[in-house]
């Protein structure tokens, strides 16, 4: 049985208030590609030469963290992550 985590403010939106327990289907796909959505930008903001050190900290790792909680596989998400930032490269090359 899944269990919910203290939900950061910008996750708010994604959890079903009142789930019992346990994060819905939609909530965990959404959960999943948010992860996955904020470490392309983690990877995109890195090759910019920006500093992502507390980006990562304060919206990548929490996202991931309820990802997981909620079922899904960090390898998986990171992954999955590796291929979105690599069609967005190639999508971008010469730019």
């Amino acid at each position: 049985m899944c269990q919910t985590l203290d939900i950061p403010d910008f996750l708010a939106d994604i959890v079903t208030p009142g789930a019992p327990g346990a994060y819905t289907e939609n909530d965990r796909r959404e959960l999943r590609d948010l992860a996955v959505h904020l470490l392309v930008d983690n990877q995109r903001l890195q090759r910019a030469g920006c500093a992502t050190r507390m980006h990562y900290l304060l919206h990548v790792q929490p996202a991931i963290d309820h990802a997981i909680k909620a079922g899904w596989d960090r390898d998986d998400i990171h992954a999955d992550a590796d291929r979105e930032y690599g069609h967005w490269l190639i999508d971008n090359a010469g730019r």
